[in-house]
């Protein structure tokens, strides 16, 4: 089994609600997930290399620390792009890198094919961050961080909201060493492959647009 860091914070499981709740609109939802993925970042901090510098604050000589390591954001689209802009006000010094996959469920069966990505070709220098707002199946999660390894990335953090159990034991069986942050975990998977109760389709509920009413 492998790492599992659960982000116990009233606040964090107070925007899951709002994103748990079917009436929640296009842009609450995607505020929500995009607040989340900040309170990620701040977790994920936590993890990251820091060294000490000195800072003049114009009476005197303090202590400080900036981060001591390069740090590689990897999102994939299209679901994860208000929680990968949270992360990134956290961490703004980090890079972006893009991916995007197709999910197929065919025969009880889930197949995941990446057909775009936006990443750099060495990334051996980097703490890379993987988000996606939702861990079901794992196999999205897991094609990704392949894909990282094959660019030489070994220090590899994987941040989601909300992940299911069969989908972090398939991540686990073939990733055992790479972490996952999470705000809960959900008990099961319906036969698409969506985690239950969970919140929905995250892209389609925070890349709709609201209706407006004209009064």
């Amino acid at each position: 089994m492998g790492e599992l860091i659960l982000i116990d914070n009233p606040l964090a499981r107070y925007y899951l609600s709002v994103l748990r709740d079917k009436n929640t609109t296009p842009k609450s939802y995607r505020d929500a997930v995009r607040k989340l993925g900040f309170i990620v970042g701040y977790e994920v901090s936590k993890r990251l290399r820091w060294s000490k510098m000195f800072v003049e604050t114009g009476v005197a000589r303090a202590e400080g620390v900036f981060p001591s390591k390069p740090v590689y954001i990897i999102g994939v689209l299209g679901a994860s792009i208000p929680m990968m802009h949270g992360i990134w006000d956290a961490l703004p010094w980090a890079g972006l890198g893009l991916v995007a996959a197709k999910r197929r469920v065919s025969g009880g069966e889930l197949e995941v094919e990446v057909f775009y990505e936006r990443v750099v070709q060495d990334l051996s220098l980097h703490t890379v961050i993987v988000v996606d707002p939702t861990l079901a199946s794992g196999k999205t999660m897991s094609r990704v961080v392949e894909l990282i390894g094959e660019r030489g990335g070994r220090d590899i953090l994987a941040a989601t909201i909300l992940a299911s159990r069969r989908g972090l034991e398939y991540f686990w069986s073939r990733h055992p060493h790479v972490p996952v942050y999470a705000v809960e975990v959900d008990p099961l998977l319906d036969e698409r492959f969506y985690i239950i109760p969970g919140i929905g389709d995250a892209g389609d509920r925070s890349l709709s647009s609201d209706y407006v009413t004209k009064y």
